[in-house]
């Protein structure tokens, strides 16, 4: 784990996942929140961006935390706060219906829980709220590093459209955008502008580089056989 540096100010997200005591404008903490009932995670509209913050600013809640630079460097490098972050993600997932399991292998999986038929009575329908705070959840999630939690998540979401039918055509198209784009591609854009954040930008190109790297590697020990 990496040490968070006391020498600059940390910012908000990574206050309010990695110290108890911070709370959000309305005195909230991270640990009052996750321990909110089903009723209250549904009827309450601006606690889902202090959980999972985006890079790009809400436009319904302009004084929401955004991922910058330090944040992303912070939780790509810091394992407990990424283990605080998935802590956020199970407890929206139960709200969802759903249990998140990593299997002996170390493969995670998003799987439908005892609560889902209850619970699924809330979001699956072809539009509501909830939709796009899952959308909100897939993308931050992938940004903050947990990358297979957010991928479980989604084919987790993509067996409850193929079992039900009942989700809308355009919360699925978001779904699969925040899912499967690259990370400086937000989902809501229909043409990447190249306005999107410089650091994610840089991130994925280098992930891509690497990628490339590694299919020649590979391509070499294949043709050496």
């Amino acid at each position: 784990m990496s040490s968070l540096s006391s020498d600059a100010p940390l910012p908000f997200s990574v206050r309010f996942y990695s110290k108890p005591n911070t709370t959000d404008r309305c005195g909230r903490t991270l640990a009052m929140i996750i321990a909110w009932p089903d009723d209250a995670l549904e009827w309450s509209h601006d606690y889902i961006q202090n959980l999972f913050p985006l890079p790009e600013r809400s436009p319904y809640n302009p004084s929401a935390p955004v991922i910058d630079r330090a944040t992303f460097d912070a939780f790509r490098s810091n394992t407990e706060l990424r283990e605080r972050l998935r802590d956020s993600l199970v407890r929206m997932l139960h709200f969802y219906g759903f249990e998140l399991r990593t299997t002996s292998t170390g493969e995670v999986q998003v799987v439908q829980g005892s609560n889902f038929r209850e619970a699924a009575q809330n979001w699956v329908k072809r539009t509501d709220h909830n939709h796009l705070r899952i959308t909100r959840i897939i993308r931050s999630c992938r940004v903050l590093g947990l990358e297979n939690e957010a991928t479980a998540f989604y084919e987790a979401l993509r067996n409850v459209i193929q079992e039900a039918g009942r989700i809308g055509v355009l919360s699925q198209k978001y779904w699969a955008r925040a899912a499967r784009r690259p990370l400086a591609f937000p989902p809501e854009a229909e043409v990447d502008l190249g306005t999107g954040a410089k650091f994610l930008y840089e991130f994925d190109e280098a992930r891509k580089a690497q990628g490339q790297r590694e299919h020649e590697a590979t391509k070499m020990r294949e043709n050496k056989r």
